[in-house]
């Protein structure tokens, strides 16, 4: 009877640590990192930032400030059962799909590393990225920061296949804000598409400071190839926390308990100085890359091939971005006087290759 009562009391302390899921929680704080202007000047490129700005003063129009209606939108809450001293950890979770379903394995790790996850509804692969699935995610962090005493030194943005692929561009567009990104599935390659680097101040964040860890399952062949790409792009940049974190038994899913811990304890640790060491060398080609880009558009615009220092200016501005914004606006402004049509919206973040879909 003694055992049976000791066996109840350890069951009982067992439940009453436990966290708890709080789900479709209502926020009503809007995030200033999603107003229209400082999400325009942190995700597009320059030249797509000054056109913006330009447009809108031309027509006497302001954007939208805020894409989004709170009080129509759901986040999902995992709170720790602990707080640990110095605040909880935090991830901002991007779902490929309409709401995540939040495994027993990431509960147990969540909870016995402190850390809060939280995760907006309606954020999958089918809504639009600059509209809804950034500043959710950037909401998101707003509301737990007012809610919760969180660590600014334990702040990851996350997200799993299409939500990796809007992960890595907000933990690039915002690498002075969170401090690790866990991307799982497939990641974003900056330098393609519409994804270019920052503005310089947060760039060097991203470079000096962001730890960003690859987990995708070793089955998963797809996304792995995608995921060397996009850690090629970041070293290309001189990013120097790039860290590859492998499951080995699992194809397109989410990593295991041991998995989630090893990445998690990556993502607290500060980089060590021998990585930013290493990456001077690298800093000092990719400033010599960057003039060699710009100049070529520089002197072609100078020998009046305007065609050729259109074509070199925007392949300079995606892959360059904010590392040389003052030169490429100042070129942009002087091809093209007047205004362009606004960038197009994204069509989610197109999942994988056919092998490899996204869910949902």
């Amino acid at each position: 009877m003694r055992c049976f009562w000791t066996a109840l009391g350890l069951a009982a302390s067992l439940t009453a640590q436990a966290g708890v899921l709080l789900e479709a929680q209502v926020f009503d704080r809007y995030s200033p990192l999603a107003a229209a202007d400082e999400f325009s000047r942190r995700v597009f490129t320059p030249t797509t930032f000054d056109r913006l700005q330009r447009f809108q003063q031309a027509i006497g129009q302001r954007a939208v400030e805020h894409t989004v209606d709170l009080s129509l939108e759901r986040f999902d809450i995992f709170l720790p059962s602990r707080k640990p001293p110095g605040g909880y950890g935090l991830i901002v979770f991007v779902s490929p799909i309409p709401r995540w379903p939040l495994t027993y394995d990431w509960k147990k790790v969540l909870d016995r590393e402190g850390v809060i996850y939280v995760s907006a509804r309606r954020s999958g692969n089918q809504q639009n990225v600059y509209e809804r699935r950034i500043p959710l995610a950037l909401h998101a962090l707003e509301n737990i920061r007012a809610r919760y005493p969180i660590d600014p030194e334990r702040v990851v943005i996350s997200g799993f296949s299409g939500g990796s692929r809007t992960a890595m561009r907000i933990a690039a567009a915002y690498a002075d804000v969170f401090t690790g990104a866990l991307l799982i599935g497939g990641a974003k390659v900056m330098g393609e598409e519409d994804f270019a680097p920052p503005p310089l101040p947060i760039m060097q964040a991203l470079q000096t400071r962001m730890r960003v860890v690859y987990s995708t399952g070793k089955l998963d062949m797809p996304n792995r190839r995608l995921d060397a790409r996009s850690i090629a792009a970041l070293k290309t940049r001189c990013v120097a926390g790039v860290f590859k974190i492998d499951e080995p038994d699992i194809g397109h899913e989410v990593p295991d308990r041991r998995t989630l811990q090893r990445a998690l304890k990556r993502l607290d640790a500060p980089l060590e100085p021998k990585l930013l060491q290493a990456q001077q060398p690298c800093l000092a080609e990719l400033a010599e890359r960057v003039e060699a880009d710009v100049a070529a558009a520089e002197q072609a615009y100078q020998q009046h091939d305007h065609v050729t220092a259109g074509e070199l200016l925007g392949a300079a501005d995606l892959a360059w971005g904010g590392l040389a914004s003052e030169r490429l606006v100042t070129l942009a402004r002087a091809l093209a006087p007047g205004f362009a049509e606004a960038p197009r919206d994204v069509d989610g973040e197109r999942p994988d290759d056919a092998a490899g879909r996204d869910p949902g």
